[in-house]
């Protein structure tokens, strides 16, 4: 846990020009910490944490940034992504994220690589974000600096052309309400399709040579 708020630290620190920030251990979780409601990410059509978290939208106070976004990806493909918020105010942290494409529909699909992070979909549209159901507090709660999210994205097929993330996160107080002592803020990245993984043809020939 430390591990993932020194990240956060760092991240912030490169963004807004070398701040120091102390990185403390995590502890309690309560409210909706559980998983923010869906379609808070800043998509067309969405809302985003602000909406809850009114301290101030996008200021430079913090940042959230999405890494591992391939600049193309291929269809079909897995890749490990990373969701980090970072502050310097706060001591509690969340994000929601989901990736679409043209029109505005889901672009592949999400899984968690860790218990800090869940799924939820609605209106078929799936969403990742911070979680306390797992029996670990995503939220890291207590932590100054901020926090890093690990999960899994599976590239839509062939044919789904680009694909945009966007993603909204929260730096909290932490007293247990949504207030103007919580900032958020939201980014969008975009990864255009790539040329599907070659398959190489065979003949029976081919094979005979192998075992010849």
């Amino acid at each position: 846990m430390k591990k993932t708020a020194t990240i956060a630290a760092v991240v912030l620190a490169i963004a807004l020009g070398g701040f120091s920030l102390e990185i403390t251990r995590p502890t309690s979780v309560v409210a909706k910490a559980a998983m923010p409601d869906p379609a808070l990410t800043g998509a067309p059509s969405q809302g985003t944490c602000f909406t809850c978290h009114t301290g101030g939208l996008n200021d430079l106070s913090g940042i959230i940034q999405i890494y591992n976004v391939p600049p193309s990806y291929t269809p079909g493909q897995d890749y490990i992504l990373l969701a980090a918020v970072a502050g310097l105010t706060g001591s509690r942290w969340g994000f929601e994220l989901t990736a679409l494409k043209s029109g505005n529909t889901m672009a592949g699909s999400f899984s968690d690589s860790s218990n800090a992070v869940g799924e939820q979909n609605s209106l078929g549209i799936t969403y990742v974000s911070q979680t306390t159901n797992e029996g670990f507090d995503g939220t890291y709660a207590d932590s100054t600096g901020g926090a890093v999210w690990v999960f899994k994205w599976t590239a839509p097929p062939q044919g789904a052309g680009p694909v945009t993330f966007y993603g909204a996160g929260v730096a909290c107080d932490n007293d247990n309400t949504a207030n103007a002592g919580d900032f958020a803020y939201t980014t969008t990245v975009t990864s255009t399709e790539g040329a599907p993984t070659a398959v190489e043809s065979t003949t029976w020939g081919k094979i005979k040579q192998i075992y010849r």
